[in-house]
Parts: C-alpha cells; structure tokens; sequence
C-alpha cells in the first residue's frame, strides 16, 4: 500500500473478499475491496439484500456468518482469523439491526454490566465506566427497567451503551436508527459522531436512513448484488446518484437533496459539485439559484406530495378507546392514563410519539393482545370482552414490530401457506405465490426466513398478515428495515389495500412516509393523544415531527418576516 507510519495503516482491510451462504447459488458478496484508515465515519448503503449486513458481520469474527469465502479481511495488518479472541472481541464493539437479538441479561444495569463481567475488570472501574456511560446515554432513570418493557428505541440506545463499556476501537453499526424517532435518532447520532470525533473510535455503520447520516459520514460505500457500486465522500455520492437514471439510486438521496435539485438543476447552480446536503444548504443552494421564497417552498412542497390520493372517504367509528390505562407493574409509572381515541373507517392514521410513549402497547391493546388494567376497546361498538379471540383477528390484523415473531416454519412458503389456509383458501399454496409476487419476495420462498434480511422479513411479515384479509391493520414500524425504493413499494402496496377498503393505523418514526401517505396524524405523549388531524396541519410548526420540507418552508418563511 505505500502508507508509512500507524496513522496510515488501515484498520480495516479487505481484499478481494468474495462470500456464499450454505446453499446458495448466488454471492452474498463478490470481489469486495476495502481500505478504511483509523478513525474515519464510514456509512454503508444499499437495497434491501445488496450484502451490507453481511459486510458488517464478516467485519466481527464472533458472529461472522457460515459459508464459503475467499480474499483476506485484515485489522491492523493482521488476518481476522489470526486474531486472540478475547482481544478481538473488546477491539470491535457490534450494534446489531435488531435489538432484542443482543440483550441477553434481566436489567438494564446488568446489560450494561454483563461485558465488563466477563472481561473480569476491576468493579471499581466497572462502577466509574457505568456511571460514566449511563450519564452520557441518559440510562440513569432505567437502569432498575427490565430490559423487555423498554421500547425499540431504549434498548438500542442500551445496547450501544453495553457494546461501549468495553472501550472498543472500532464500532460496527447494523441500522441503529430503524427504531428511533426522529429527536432520539438525532440525539444518538450526535453521541456517535462524538464518539468518532472526540474519542477517535472508527465507526461503520449500514444503514437506509441516511439523511442525516451524509453530512456526518468521511465516505459513502453504496453496494448492490454483493458488490461496491459507489465510494467517495457524501456529495460525490449525492451527485452520482442524482445524474443516474436508476429508480434506485434516485430513492437513495435524501429528499432535501433531491428537491433542491429538482428545483434548481446543478447547471443553475454555481458550485456545482456541492449539492445541498441540509436545509440549511439547500436554502442557500436556491439562492444562489435566485429561486428562493415562501411560494416556491410551498409549490415545490404541493408538488412532492402530488402522489397521495385516496378513494376512500373515513366516515364512522370502527375501534374506539375508551378511557384507557395501562401499567406494566405496580412499581412503572402508567403508560397510557385514560386514553380516548378513535380510528374510523377509511382512516389512513398513522402514530407518533417518542420512543417509551407506549405506541407499540396502545397497538397491542387496539388489536387485543394486552387487556387495559381499566378501560375497553370496542370494535364496531360492540367491547371485546363480548368479542371471541377468533371474531378480533379475523377483524383486526396486527404486524409487530419484529418480523421474526410472525414465522414459525423453515420456509417462508410454509409459513405463507399455512397464514393462507388458516383464511380459508382454496388453493394455499397458489395464495401464498401470489402474495408472494405481490410483494417481490417469490424467489425467497425456499429460504428460512432467519436467513433472510431485515427489509425480507418485514415484507414476509406483512404478506403473512394480508393474507388474513383483516379489515382494520394495526402496523408496528412497518417501514423499519426497509430500503428507500422498498419503502415507496410498501407504499403503493398499503395504498392498494386502503383504496379496497382496509383501514390502515400504523406507529411509526418514519415522518416522510406518513406525510406522503397519511389521511391522519396523531401524537402519543404522556400517555394520552395530544395532537390529531390532517397530515399538513399536523406538521406545520413541528420541530422534529416534520419533514425536510416542512423545516426549510418554516425557514424560508422565518426569513421573509
């Protein structure tokens, strides 16, 4: 390589690195080359299936996949392989997509012990790091919490904290923003930044949602089939992406980047080569244009959003909550106190609230699977507790936030045929093909569905669900784990099924889907529904429960008083 010295040595290396799962024909990753130099922000995108996960993985010997490989992956010159584990295993600390799948221990304050323990370090120094991390994270108030009562958002944000304590070099992120919402998001991508700029760690991270991800990251690695498609630095990147015709490519830049582009083309524009990565940018970018106002902002916004229709009208109750109040123990503070709400028919509705608001527990409480300490849900009217078990779910269908948990067979064929026969069908196997196609997930129905990607999973999850053909769909984060152009797919699916008459209600982090998509917003916070109505007016004036365009009108308008 030339490099001199350790500042130029890479710490990671990876020549030629070529990997197949057991039984596959196709390559998980083909000819995969990499230098990534101590301390740099690397972020990794791509499809659902285009092998970042993989990548990661391989990057980590302790959880390295199974399979053939070839080419080398060396870490400070030395092979993966050759490493002592105990010394690899503190060297490079792993966020992995799905939380649930790291916590191992009861509370969050033996999570956050537990490697230290097994490292055998001092208590004393044990005691200094916890305090240390909890104070950084913010864990003080949860370390009693069982790890299985916080949300999606806390154990991530304790995961992080548990990988930390051992004082890695470098951390390896498989999508920790998947179950943010937006502030929480924000709030640990500035720790992680600190984390890179201040203590030097090196951070890799895979990840779909990269807004915010671009103007943090020194380089941007874009793979697909298994292959490095793009390297360079975050507006090399916006630009390829942008002067490619590809569907999916154009669906990995960041709206904010797309819109002022589309608004004023880089020929327009001086400083070309410097696409807008923020809104603050992108202001300045339509004002080097001469293309900035209050009327243009809110043109172009009209015209984003120019895609969502609805033949369907929301009129009359369908499930209604009627003073409820939830609490997982005697000694937790309640999470819902007398919720009242109501979903109608045709309501597109979607939920927001931040992480331990208890939206994944107001979903399971509308779909039957909590009982509320007081209160009731009626559906039609008519209570549940006057209701079968069969009678609710042939009703309401219900997709939980982790896929994993709607498979129970070796295949996803089998598990798609037998959510087909349990509907009725005539013909499940020929249901659960066409669903299948439905979703672009036929060439997976002979993989096991733990091998297959988060984005997979959580399409299986939602054929599986259809197939029951409810009239009401509760959707827990349904948009997690899902690339940009399978996010837009998903869209048109739900927009499908909500134009045949399914009501959708679906808890999400995900601002700019709901703001394409929705009929109606609505924000959980201290346990009751604080704000509700129409997507447009739902936005206006949020700080973080508002796109991109949202905050550049709000800018622009700021401006012109």
């Amino acid at each position: 390589m030339g490099m001199e010295g350790s500042q130029g040595m890479a710490h990671y290396e990876l020549r030629k690195v070529t990997f197949a799962y057991p039984e596959q024909a196709s390559l998980a990753l083909s000819d995969v080359s990499l230098s990534i130099k101590p301390g740099e922000f690397i972020v990794i995108c791509g499809p659902s299936g285009s092998g970042k996960s993989t990548l990661l993985r391989m990057l980590k010997r302790e959880v390295s996949p199974g399979g053939r490989m070839s080419g080398a992956i060396l870490l400070d010159q030395v092979p993966l392989q050759e490493w002592p584990a105990r010394e690899l295993a503190a060297h490079v600390g792993l966020v992995m997509q799905n939380p649930d799948n790291q916590l191992v221990v009861d509370t969050v304050e033996h999570e956050l012990a537990f490697g230290m323990e097994n490292f055998g370090i001092p208590r004393d120094a044990m005691r200094r790091r916890m305090a240390e991390m909890a104070g950084f994270f913010g864990l003080e108030p949860l370390l009693d919490r069982k790890t299985d009562e916080l949300s999606g958002g806390q154990k991530q944000t304790v995961n992080l904290a548990a990988v930390l304590m051992l004082q890695p070099k470098v951390l390896l992120l498989d999508e920790p923003l998947a179950q943010l919402d937006p502030l929480a998001a924000r709030e640990l991508l500035g720790m992680i930044k600190r984390l890179n700029e201040e203590w030097g760690i090196t951070v890799i991270m895979s990840e779909h949602r990269i807004d915010e991800l671009l103007p943090l990251a020194d380089r941007v690695v874009r793979m697909g089939h298994g292959r490095v498609l793009f390297e360079g630095d975050s507006r090399a990147f916006a630009l390829e992406a942008w002067n490619r015709s590809d569907e999916d490519w154009a669906s990995a830049l960041p709206s904010i980047t797309r819109w002022a582009l589309e608004l004023a083309p880089p020929k327009m524009t001086p400083a070309a080569d410097e696409p807008p990565l923020t809104v603050k940018e992108a202001r300045k970018w339509l004002e080097r244009a001469g293309m900035v106002g209050k009327s243009d902002a809110r043109s172009a916004a009209h015209s984003v959003d120019r895609g969502k229709t609805s033949s369907t009208t929301a009129e009359g109750e369908l499930l209604a909550a009627r003073g409820l109040f939830y609490a997982y123990d005697k000694h937790s503070p309640a999470v819902l106190m007398g919720l009242e709400w109501q979903i109608r028919r045709g309501d597109w509705a979607v939920l927001f609230g931040g992480n331990g608001s208890g939206k994944s527990t107001l979903l399971q409480l509308l779909a039957g699977l909590r009982i509320p300490q007081r209160g009731s849900v009626h559906w039609e009217g008519t209570p549940f507790a006057r209701m079968s078990s069969k009678q609710r779910c042939s009703a309401i269908g219900y997709l939980a936030q982790n896929p994993v948990l709607h498979f129970a067979y070796d295949s996803l064929r089998e598990d798609l045929m037998q959510a087909a026969s349990r509907a009725g069908a005539d013909n499940p196997e020929q249901e659960a093909r066409k669903m299948a196609e439905r979703f672009g997930i036929a060439h997976l129905l002979s993989r096991h569905p733990h091998d297959m990607s988060g984005g997979e999973q959580q399409l299986g999850a939602l054929a599986i669900t259809l197939l029951g053909k409810p009239r009401l769909l509760l959707l827990d984060e349904p948009t997690k784990g899902l690339d940009p152009l399978a996010k837009m797919r998903l869209g048109e699916h739900l927009r499908h099924i909500h134009d045949q008459g399914t009501t959708l209600l679906m808890a999400t982090h995900d601002v700019e889907f709901a703001a394409a998509y929705a009929t109606r917003c609505s924000l959980l916070f201290h346990g009751e529904i604080v704000a509700d109505g129409e997507p447009e007016a739902f936005f206006q004036g949020n700080l973080f429960y508002a796109t991109p365009l949202h905050r550049l009108i709000a800018l622009g308008e700021a401006g012109s008083r």
